[in-house]
């Protein structure tokens, strides 16, 4: 049975789907900005999984319908739902044995439920390790256009992006071929982004040396392609003689590019400052600032020994998706966490030794750069995360009319296991921690990677409960006095 309730919560509560023990799980959810609903993709029952249907539901979360779109053949999988404008857009790649191939092709459903594209072919390549890649997509800035892409492996020959563009009706536009002339085992996109233009922007990092000895051993580059005249632009990412340990880039409206991140001045694994760089969609380099921690925010994690001997702080991260917010006065906000592996051994009743790796997920720390290029503050949320599996670690960022929510699963000293968030304000101030729900307990996990901020006030949390056996998907408003 799936049900509406709201329970008692620290945070604004605003609607919520459980999925329980006895309804089938939906495997994909995603938001429909044009009407404020929420649709599902999942197996018709739980008995089994060979038909899957489409569900839609209203900004209330009640249902609206459900529609059989499928049937699996045991050669097809989803590589993802999105949906754009009024279209609900379903990807599926399927191996066809006789042929040796594999095709990749969509199906388009209205927001009524009703069948407006069936089985339209987008690629068609043969089965080869290659080539069995998922398919991906991102949207540009304003939301208007959804680019599909496949990153092809090929260790001898140059990286290839196919990709497959829709506009903002969710109709399929165009398509092309990006050839990348490095080689695959020396080359890494980064990340891949799509501007409200539609023209492609990849941040790749090239390994000249694969012994990293000084900086000079990799560079990152950006890589513009314009979809219209299929012509590639390629633009040096000049950082001197700095260590970066983790660059990512966000577009502005007018494909204006931005790139920050963190440099070092010993090794990629540490981390004394911020990098900063604007470039235009021409490729002129307007701002190129680095900035050095200051020794008040060192201290938040080294002792004054340590500084003095130029030691850095270390294992911490930005998240390619999350950690780099643009703000409207030209900077940025960097959000990393500290993050590192563990091993520990011990022997089991026969006598055998075994290896346990245990992730750790610690800090999060905001650093505001200013637009040009220093750093105005930080803020930190203090948190300690560990377990076998990476799935419900980590945290979720969303922004408020106020600040900045982190959202993560703890259980603080003397208090209880729930969903907390810390709100920072505008100025860095980091308020005290509070538990997103009243109900939450020991065999629920959240979800962090599968959170999604729908509009400037609201996001969407998933979490399942009772070790498994409800999924739940909770809509939180961003803007609550509490």
């Amino acid at each position: 049975m799936v049900f509406l309730t709201i329970p008692a919560s620290a945070q604004d509560i605003i609607s919520r789907l459980d999925f329980g023990k006895k309804d089938p799980q939906p495997e994909f959810f995603e938001y429909s900005p044009l009407d404020k609903g929420l649709i599902t993709l999942g197996p018709t029952n739980r008995r089994t999984t060979r038909f899957y249907s489409l569900t839609k539901y209203d900004q209330e979360f009640e249902l609206q319908w459900t529609e059989q779109v499928f049937e699996q053949n045991g050669r097809r999988h989803i590589d993802f739902v999105a949906v754009i404008g009024p279209r609900i857009l379903i990807f599926i790649s399927e191996y066809f044995p006789r042929e040796k191939v594999i095709k990749t092709f969509y199906t388009a459903y209205s927001l009524e439920g009703e069948l407006e594209v069936e089985k339209e072919i987008l690629s068609v390549y043969p089965n080869q390790k290659e080539q069995k890649v998922d398919l991906q997509y991102t949207l540009s800035p304003n939301k208007r256009k959804l680019l599909c892409y496949k990153n092809l492996q090929s260790r001898k020959g140059a990286e290839k992006v196919l990709y497959y563009l829709f506009d903002e009706y969710g109709e399929y536009v165009s398509n092309g071929e990006i050839t990348l002339n490095y080689p695959d085992n020396r080359y890494r996109v980064r990340s891949l982004r799509v501007s409200n233009e539609g023209n492609v922007f990849m941040l790749g990092k090239f390994f000249v040396n694969t012994r990293i000895n000084s900086a000079d051993d990799f560079k990152y580059m950006i890589h513009r392609y314009d979809v219209v005249e299929e012509s590639m632009q390629e633009i040096q990412i000049e950082l001197g003689d700095r260590f970066i340990t983790d660059l990512a880039f966000r577009l502005d409206r007018t494909e204006n590019i931005y790139i920050a991140g963190f440099y070092s001045n010993r090794g990629t694994d540490q981390i004394a400052g911020t990098v900063l760089q604007k470039i235009s969609r021409s490729g002129e380099l307007m701002l190129d600032a680095t900035d050095p921690f200051s020794e008040a925010f060192l201290r938040q994690y080294l002792t004054n020994n340590q500084i003095n001997k130029g030691k850095e702080l270390r294992n911490f991260f930005l998240d390619p998706e999350q950690g780099i917010v643009l703000r409207s006065d030209g900077g940025v906000l960097l959000i990393a966490e500290n993050f590192f592996v563990t091993v520990q051994s011990y022997r089991d009743m026969y006598g055998a030794w075994i290896d346990r790796e245990l992730y750790h997920y610690e800090d999060v720390i905001l650093t505001s750069v200013a637009s040009d290029g220093t750093i105005e503050w930080h803020g930190i949320v203090d948190k300690s995360q560990q377990s076998e599996s990476q799935a419900n670690l980590s945290y979720f960022s969303a922004i408020g009319p106020a600040g900045i929510f982190i959202f993560y699963e703890y259980q603080p000293r003397r208090e209880n296991f729930d969903i907390y968030y810390n709100k920072i304000s505008v100025t860095g101030s980091v308020e005290d921690r509070k538990p997103l729900l009243s109900d939450y307990r020991y065999g629920n996990e959240f979800y962090p990677r599968f959170c999604e901020q729908i509009n400037n006030r609201e996001a969407l949390m998933v979490y399942v409960q009772n070790r498994g056996k409800m999924f739940s998907v909770v809509k939180v408003r961003l803007d609550s006095s509490d």
